[in-house]
């Protein structure tokens, strides 16, 4: 087994409710030749996902140049780092290919899309590549899909005028019942200055101003996707609280969905050991809330997590690594992670 199938596998392991599970219980998204043939390899699509350039406004810790512009732009800038296991790679070779591979979407969807069921479309910073978000509005519009989810993942780092714009459209399509239904994804980790270090650039500011103005849109389909890394567990109740209070008790549904990092092996929470975040867990389970089945359901996976993180021992050689990997950061983005996370800065035989 590999490719990042051992992220669910494990949390099954300990008990827990895993993404794999979650996305079997989403209906209508199989491809409607497996009904007749399960061995059925020439389907029709009903779910895509484009990740089109990796154009974004910021650099969050936990991702790499091929995602992010801003990285690659430091990466460039800095160079390549290797030290005590960690590399962080300079110059990424483009590929040349990329905007031909759009074009071809493109032609794609005009003429399949009203087989699909869902369209999501990603970054990079989804809401800044306007040339994407105006093509697919432009097929919408000619090519209209009454049982189209469009979905759109975004950090909610941009000026509230082009942001609104944006939005505006899709209340449009979504008026006119060219699609069914809109989902728009906020991707934040925590609340505080912890995710403005993990997420750099992020204007926490900003970003409630703009998931406040999405929270009042009742017609459209709102969730928060956290990644769970070191840097975010403590605070993450904090953001918890943010999504409750705009969900206006429990009269807004707004989703929650969150998975541990995932290839950068020294930023995971179980480099600690389950007894160092024990107490995070509860203050965690205490902010949750409980009273609607999706809510219900994202405890049942916060429960699958701790289950795994809990059966895990401190790893010092990682928490090397992290800090190594840290500071590198700090040194190219003149910031300070001790002042931030002292909790973090821990004296662990064998580490320092």
């Amino acid at each position: 087994m590999g490719g990042g199938c051992e992220y669910c596998k494990d949390i099954e392991d300990a008990g827990g409710w895993s993404d794999r599970q979650h996305n079997l219980d989403i209906p209508g998204l199989t491809p409607e030749e497996l009904d007749s043939n399960p061995t059925e390899i020439y389907v029709t699509p009903r779910i895509v996902e484009i990740f089109a350039r990796n154009t974004c406004n910021l650099s969050c810790v936990y991702c790499n140049a091929n995602l992010s512009s801003k990285i690659e732009q430091e990466n460039i800038k800095f160079g390549e780092f290797n030290k005590d296991g960690v590399t962080i790679l300079g110059q990424i070779k483009k590929n040349t290919m990329a905007q031909e591979y759009l074009e071809k979407f493109y032609s794609w969807l005009e003429k399949n899309g009203r087989s699909l069921r869902r369209l999501h479309l990603l970054g990079g910073e989804t809401l800044i590549q306007h040339d994407l978000i105006d093509r697919v509005v432009e097929i919408l519009d000619e090519y209209p899909n009454p049982d189209l989810e469009l979905g759109i993942f975004s950090n909610f780092s941009i000026s509230e005028k082009v942001f609104q714009r944006h939005i505006v459209e899709m209340e449009r399509l979504y008026s006119q019942n060219k699609i069914s239904r809109f989902d728009l994804t906020a991707s934040i980790d925590a609340w505080g200055p912890e995710i403005e270090y993990t997420r750099s650039g992020l204007d926490l500011e900003l970003f409630e101003k703009n998931f406040k103005y999405v929270a009042e849109q009742e017609w459209i389909r709102l969730n928060v996707n956290q990644t769970v890394t070191t840097l975010t567990m403590r605070s993450m109740p904090d953001l918890i609280d943010k999504i409750t209070f705009y969900s206006n008790n429990d009269k807004r549904h707004i989703g929650h969905y969150f998975q541990f990092v995932t290839g950068f092996s020294y930023l995971h929470p179980e480099i600690y050991g389950g007894e160092f975040w024990k107490n995070d867990f509860d203050r965690i389970f205490q902010a949750m809330p409980a009273d609607t089945d999706d809510q219900k359901e994202a405890r049942q996976r916060m429960e699958g997590m701790r289950a795994r993180i809990l059966n895990t021992q401190m790893n010092p050689i990682e928490i090397k690594k992290m800090k190594t990997y840290l500071d590198e950061i700090d040194r190219r983005r003149k910031t300070n992670w001790k002042n931030v996370f002292p909790y973090l800065d821990i004296e662990v035989e064998n580490v320092v």
